[in-house]
């Protein structure tokens, strides 16, 4: 039953992906989506991660873990010369290539993370179903935002372009998942908190670089300002819940 629920978790992107591909404005979607993602990605660093990395610090020390974000900011920055770039120096006006893409990018690092996740369910699943399944809707409710983000960026993509992101994104807990399988339900700790400490530092690129500039030059602060709410909201109930099933 542990690797079903960690493909499982993959409908909750696709559940976020659904409400944005339901939605009659896409150019709307894809600017309220950069407010979105900022609010989830801020909340997911402050609530979950960075607590992570503290004690992710004990097991590495802190030059491991700042290798491990620098690094994770670095990959990310090397990797902006192949996505697509927005044009123009006003951020706020280019709503389509810019939430393709966040969209590229917050796969990346939504990926990442979800393997990490999709192996602690993986895990927890073998030795108390009940306590899976809590710690599994934590993680999908915040997944769902996190789809919407992915999705904006696609929509008038090829199809095949679209499977791909949204596949990626979808079935990454499920990654996690045969990777603890593979490995018999045990892999080293230190591996596991250096995913971590890469994972935040790519979510930190995505913030700092990417969304922020475009939230200060946004039209409608109203609008962005609606677009965080949205985005923080989820993230933070679903990192409630995980850390109640913790």
């Amino acid at each position: 039953m542990a690797l079903p629920i960690t493909f499982l978790l993959g409908l909750f992107v696709l559940a976020g992906a659904a409400v944005a591909g339901c939605a009659r404005n896409q150019n709307r979607i894809r600017k309220l989506s950069i407010a979105v993602a900022a609010g989830a990605i801020a909340v997911l660093l402050v609530c979950d991660l960075l607590p992570e990395v503290v004690e992710g610090a004990q097991e590495l020390g802190w030059p491991k873990v700042l290798l491990g974000i620098v690094a994770g900011v670095g990959l990310l920055a090397a990797l902006d010369r192949f996505l697509p770039e927005p044009p123009g120096p006003t951020p706020g006006g280019h709503a389509h290539d810019t939430a393709l893409h966040v969209s590229i990018a917050a796969t990346i690092a939504l990926s990442l993370h979800n393997i990490v996740e999709g192996m602690s369910v993986y895990a927890t699943a073998t030795e108390d179903l009940a306590l899976a399944l809590m710690l599994a809707f934590g993680i999908g409710v915040h997944n769902v935002p996190m789809g919407m983000i992915v999705y904006a960026g696609v929509s008038d993509q090829p199809v095949g372009k679209r499977v791909a992101v949204l596949s990626t994104a979808a079935l990454s807990t499920f990654v996690g998942g045969l990777i603890m399988r593979a490995m018999r339900g045990t892999i080293d700790e230190g591996i596991v908190a250096f995913m971590i400490t890469l994972t935040v530092g790519l979510l930190l690129y995505i913030l700092v670089f990417e969304l922020l500039p475009h939230l200060l030059h946004a039209h409608d602060r109203r609008q962005a300002m609606l677009g965080f709410l949205v985005g923080a909201a989820p993230v933070f109930i679903g990192v409630s819940l995980t850390g109640m099933a913790a």
